[in-house]
């Protein structure tokens, strides 16, 4: 009962705390969903707690990850953020500074000379939050690896701030990461971390002058002042809105969207970048509408860098020297690069001071009547009329360039007279013509004929008349009857080189070949032959010996070496000695092989009897005028070269150092440079200094006999070997005295053709009394060439006479009598035919090169007594 009892009041206790809740629910009611909303609050708390520890994860683990990053960031220099060059730094031979070379075309530009359309239509285009961030755009960031994901993987949407744009242009982040093997995504992370260091440092206005200095716009533009010179003519200070959206659109794509090649696509992104100035703000709607629909005018002025041909084939060179062109423009580009060279600094400084002396003395002269380099340039004046030169030097021995001036002004003009340039080398050539006659077996003695010709012979000009004698370089020649071939080359006689070059091409069998296998072994390369002839039978009109086709430059100094080096020639010139990085370490080095070599190409007794006769020349007019300007002891030779129309003049000397060569004249005029230009008045000059720029540090011993040489004495009045009896007696005041009548002359070593003479006493037998003349023979040492001379019947020149053919005749050729008297000793073959003929027989109206067979023996030759 008791556990009844217990029961019911254990219930009654619980229904009376059910009633007492109850109650107090209905006496305080609460809202419906108040249990989730609790759960949600206690949810949200929890998860807020979660995300700000996976927040602090994140960073700390962001941090740690980036910390590398942030410090290669930290590495760069911001001080060298502005250094927009890094140029290779040419070095002479013996390592003074002469130039370097930059690989772009930019001129600095400050903020304030930019015009304010310009930036506007920048900050559209690359970085509309650019005024308000602090080196990276977060937005930007996220929608560009939105789109990237939307294109499995692939970027193609830019995100780089303009101040990020700078930090990578500037310090080269691209190829400095793929160097570390890093991604594209590391190096956006120290683009980034750098971005914000150049925030921190510089102002808005000051990046902003940084990067349009830097950028490319295409074209070689690099900077928005090459950019507005480049394609609109313009300084950046002058441009419109139309032409500033128009460079800003190029950034994307500085060649494809080039204005000057491809105008309808800058226009339709130039259009572009106006649509996004006027969402800005910088254009109103109307504004932007007209603008886009109008015209874009092209007016390119680019500016050039001041360099100099000399810097521009260094760069050409170092750049092929690596197999991969890619892999040299990268070398060539990295800061501090050094490039040895063989150039003379001193000898070079003075080639381009002079040169540029003297020809701007030549345009001063009151008889010069063509365009100066100093005249203002306008649209209507022809490219290159002004006028130019070019100076080159080697060393004998190994055919290192010491001077290397192509041209007067590289800014005006790059072509390059020496590389690419040939030219008319006019008398220079003849020493080679003489090297071939002595291999045909002519002598220093041997005597040609001096005496009028007519034109129609050499076929120079196209005109008729009277062959002129410019190579004496006077205003009043006169023909000498009968010279030795030492003094025709001394002198540079035009009629007696002419009727040699004839005798040597006169065999229908191999033609001019003789002459052409000379200049081949010497490293010229011959003109082109007459239409018609065979490479086995070479014709040339007699006006090529005489130096009127073009010749190279470089070649013709490379040959001009022989004469000092007896007989041998440099295979090939080189400028280039090493490369190294700024701590000094080889790149690349000159290697020592075959090519280092001389080559043989002329025997030596003929090299050096060409150097007899041009440095005994000092008598002559034109050599004399040349050593003046020379240093004094001079021992080594000179030889001008004038052309017939006094358009192109060279001069070439050499010691047993190095060879010089230069030439002055036009690139597109062939008319004289003044009435009489001779080439020792234009060139001498210049030579003189570069010579005078070496003398004491170069060398410069005396040029000796070769060994296989001999020197012999020749007698004056016979040309013959002399004796003891070749003398005249003098009076010496109150007594008489004897003067030996000879000279001394080289021949080959055990050379016994040439007769002794038997004018001063009794002859003796040489080797040359036993041999019998004929035809085709080139044995006789004192023949006179059998091309007549031509009496004119009056004046046969049309204008002025510059070299005095006409009234400084031959003193033995004065009428016809005389000229018949002549004829009785040339068989009667050898008569000058009026008309040439042709293989078929037939006649040829336009000129032609004679052929002249070898003379009979003559006897009883009259010997005039002739001054050496």
């Amino acid at each position: 009962m008791d556990d009844l009892d217990e029961y019911q009041n254990r219930r009654k206790a619980a229904e009376s705390r059910r009633r007492k809740l109850s109650d107090e629910r209905k006496a305080n009611p609460v809202r419906k969903g108040s249990r989730w909303k609790t759960f949600l609050i206690r949810s949200s708390i929890v998860s807020a707690i979660l995300l700000v520890l996976a927040v602090i994860g994140a960073i700390a683990v962001f941090n740690i990850f980036t910390a590398k990053y942030e410090k290669l960031a930290e590495t760069y220099n911001l001080e060298d953020i502005n250094n927009l060059d890094h140029p290779c730094i040419i070095f002479d031979r013996n390592g003074k500074e002469i130039g370097r070379i930059y690989d772009e075309n930019r001129s600095y530009v400050t903020y304030d000379k930019i015009a304010p359309c310009m930036i506007d239509a920048l900050v559209a285009q690359e970085d509309k939050t650019f005024w308000t961030h602090s080196g990276y755009d977060p937005i930007g960031i996220l929608r560009a690896a939105k789109e990237a994901l939307a294109a499995g993987g692939a970027a193609n949407q830019g995100a780089s701030t303009i101040t990020q744009q700078l930090a990578r242009n500037a310090y080269d982040l691209e190829r400095r990461t793929q160097a570390l093997g890093g991604s594209r995504y590391e190096r956006k992370m120290v683009e980034i971390f750098l971005a914000m260091r150049i925030e921190e440092k510089y102002s808005k206005r000051q990046i902003m002058e940084f990067y349009l200095n830097r950028i490319y716009f295409g074209n070689g533009f690099y900077g928005i002042r090459s950019a507005a010179l480049g394609y609109f003519g313009k300084e950046p200070a002058d441009l419109t809105v139309c032409e500033a959206a128009s460079i800003a659109a190029l950034i994307k794509n500085p060649e494809n969207y080039n204005p000057i090649h491809n105008l309808p696509l800058n226009k339709k992104w130039r259009n572009d970048v106006m649509d996004r100035m006027q969402r800005l703000g910088y254009l109103t709607l109307e504004e932007a509408e007209n603008l886009k629909r109008t015209e874009l005018v092209i007016s390119p002025r680019p500016i050039r860098r001041q360099t100099s041909h000399l810097h521009s084939l260094v760069q050409q060179q170092a750049l092929s020297i690596f197999v991969d062109p890619k892999r040299g423009d990268e070398i060539l580009k990295s800061a501090g690069i050094k490039i040895y060279t063989t150039i003379d600094k001193e000898m070079q400084d003075a080639a381009v001071a002079a040169l540029e002396k003297q020809l701007t003395s030549i345009e001063a002269r009151p008889d010069y009547k063509h365009a100066k380099f100093a005249d203002p340039q306008t649209p209507e004046r022809p490219a290159h009329d002004y006028l130019d030169g070019a100076v080159y030097a080697v060393d004998n021995k190994t055919g290192a360039t010491l001077v290397y001036v192509a041209g007067r002004s590289f800014e005006r003009a790059n072509y390059d007279f020496i590389e690419s340039g040939r030219r008319p080398v006019g008398t220079s050539l003849l020493p080679f013509l003489y090297l071939c006659a002595f291999d045909q077996g002519y002598t220093p003695c041997s005597r040609l004929v001096d005496d009028a010709l007519d034109n129609r012979l050499a076929g120079i000009g196209g005109a008729e008349g009277i062959l002129g004698e410019w190579g004496l370089e006077v205003t009043k020649g006169r023909y000498k009857d009968s010279v030795t071939v030492r003094q025709a080359l001394a002198d540079s006689r035009i009629a007696a080189a002419t009727r040699l070059g004839v005798a040597l091409s006169a065999s229908p069998k191999v033609g001019s070949k003789p002459f052409i296998n000379t200049l081949s072994s010497v490293g010229i390369t011959p003109p082109l032959r007459n239409p018609g002839s065979t490479e086995a039978c070479p014709m040339y009109y007699p006006r090529v010996y005489l130096g009127t086709e073009p010749m190279s430059l470089k070649q013709m100094v490379l040959a001009y070496t022989v004469f000092p080096n007896g007989g041998s020639r440099p295979a090939e010139p080189f400028i280039i000695t090493k490369i190294t990085d700024s701590n000094g370490t080889i790149l690349w080095e000159r290697p020592n092989s075959k090519k280092d070599r001389l080559i043989s190409s002329v025997t030596p007794c003929s090299a050096y009897r060409i150097h007899s006769i041009l440095k005994e020349a000092a008598n002559s007019a034109a050599t004399s005028r040349v050593l003046s300007f020379m240093p004094k002891p001079f021992k080594g030779a000179v030889k001008s070269g004038t052309n017939y129309d006094f358009a192109d003049t060279t001069l070439f000397a050499y010691d047993s150092a190095f060879t010089c060569g230069m030439w002055i004249g036009y690139l597109n005029n062939h008319s004289a440079i003044y009435p009489s230009a001779f080439a020792s008045d234009v060139c001498s000059p210049v030579m003189g200094a570069v010579f005078k720029a070496a003398n004491g540090r170069l060398g410069g011993a005396d040029i000796v006999p070769p060994s296989d040489t001999e020197a012999v004495e020749i007698c004056r009045a016979s040309g013959l070997r002399a004796t003891e009896h070749c003398y005249k007696s003098t009076m010496h005041g109150c007594s008489s005295g004897y003067d030996m009548l000879t000279y001394r002359e080289y021949f080959p070593k055990g050379d016994t053709s040439l007769a002794y003479c038997g004018m001063h006493g009794i002859a003796t037998a040489s080797l040359g009394d036993f041999i019998e003349f004929g035809r085709g023979s080139q044995t006789s040492s004192t023949r006179v060439l059998p091309i007549l001379p031509i009496l004119p019947k009056g004046s046969a020149l049309q204008g002025e006479d510059p070299y005095s053919c006409i009234t400084e005749l031959s003193p033995r050729y004065k009428n016809e009598e005389d000229v018949a008297q002549y004829r009785d000793e040339v068989a009667e073959e050898n008569v000058l035919p009026t008309a040439a003929m042709t293989n078929d027989g037939n006649e040829e109206e336009d000129h032609a090169t004679m052929l002249i067979p070898s003379p009979s023996p003559m006897e009883n030759l009259p010997i005039i007594p002739l001054e050496i």
